[in-house]
């Protein structure tokens, strides 16, 4: 037989149900709860969309790198992805042989294979990037210019707050330009701050 706990709330303002636990309001938790949905919401939505895919979901991340940067090297989109090379290595095997991408000796270096998307393999990646960009239109068809402009901005001082928390040194005004260096170093972010708490 279970055993049901009872909690006794005398100001029901105080507290919100997550997951069907009772929690303790804090100042900021609702508002972190929110970006929590939206990051899970999204992911939700990438896998359902994709669920028919002939791609996996990291072979779409190595497929959209490819379409921007034609002809790297297996350990290029490793670095920029930060997964291992021997993952790599795997996916863009499967990539190859389904007829998305093509493998070719570099000329300077024989040792050295460049990737580049076939047109099967261009015209895939444009049917998911379609959908993605259409899912965005809809979530934000109800906010005005001003809205969305507001929006930016709010979520622009919290990455400037977050990043100067954190002890991330790098200024750019583009977000996208952040994400990558923040997938292709995170190893190395929380290396850091593993060797700071040792020195302490």
């Amino acid at each position: 037989m279970s055993t049901v706990k009872r909690l006794i709330v005398t100001n029901k303002n105080s507290f919100i149900t997550f997951g069907g636990v009772i929690l303790e309001k804090t100042e900021n938790k609702e508002i972190v709860g929110m970006f929590e949905n939206i990051h899970l919401l999204r992911k939700l939505f990438i896998k359902r969309s994709t669920s028919s895919s002939p791609l996996h979901f990291g072979q779409v991340a190595i497929m959209r790198m490819l379409e921007q940067h034609e002809n790297c090297t297996q350990a290029e989109l490793a670095e920029q992805l930060n997964v291992t090379p021997a993952s790599v290595a795997t996916s863009t095997k499967r990539l190859q042989k389904s007829g998305f991408i093509t493998k070719e000796v570099d000329k300077k270096n024989l040792r050295c294979k460049r990737l580049s998307l076939t047109d099967k393999g261009r015209e895939t990646i444009s049917q998911h990037c379609e959908i993605f960009e259409e899912y965005d239109k809809l979530i934000f068809s109800s906010f005005s210019e001003e809205e969305k402009s507001q929006l930016f901005g709010y979520l622009e001082r919290i990455v400037a707050e977050m990043k100067k928390v954190g002890g991330i040194d790098f200024q750019t005004d583009n977000p996208m330009e952040l994400t990558m260096v923040l997938r292709r170093n995170m190893g190395t972010l929380i290396e850091d701050s593993d060797e700071e708490k040792n020195n302490l």
